[in-house]
């Protein structure tokens, strides 16, 4: 599986159900990770988002998280980059606005995959 295919899954899961308001109201505090927090989804799908601070970008308040790769045993393409680059290397930054929808975490999810994927 490449990682960008990779990638679209865990934001395929990070959307359903009530997932998505970890993005936008996030609990998790800075540093820590918000998105897939079991030791088990963040093995299935090799990278995390952990939770970085609140930025005002022209007028509009931000949650920022930084997509990192798992360590441990994690899909091969994403271990390849892991490996190039370290655990604590960030692959992409999501801007989710505050309060955001399901359909604008989502996009900002996206938008942090194809930035990753046009690195």
């Amino acid at each position: 599986m490449t990682a960008d295919k990779a990638i679209k899954l865990c934001i395929v899961e990070a959307v359903r159900g009530n997932t998505w308001q970890k993005f936008a109201n996030p609990s998790a505090g800075a540093g820590k990770t918000a998105w897939p927090r079991t030791a088990a989804e963040q093995e299935r799908f090799g990278l995390r988002f952990d939770y970085d601070t609140v930025v005002n970008k022209g007028g509009t308040e931000y949650h920022t998280f930084k997509m990192q790769a798992n360590k441990g045993k994690i899909p091969s393409s994403i271990k390849a980059w892991r490996d190039k680059h370290g655990t604590h290397a960030v692959m992409a930054t999501a801007w989710v606005k505050k309060d955001a929808t399901m359909e604008e975490v989502k996009a900002a999810l996206d938008a942090a995959r194809l930035e990753f994927k046009n690195a």
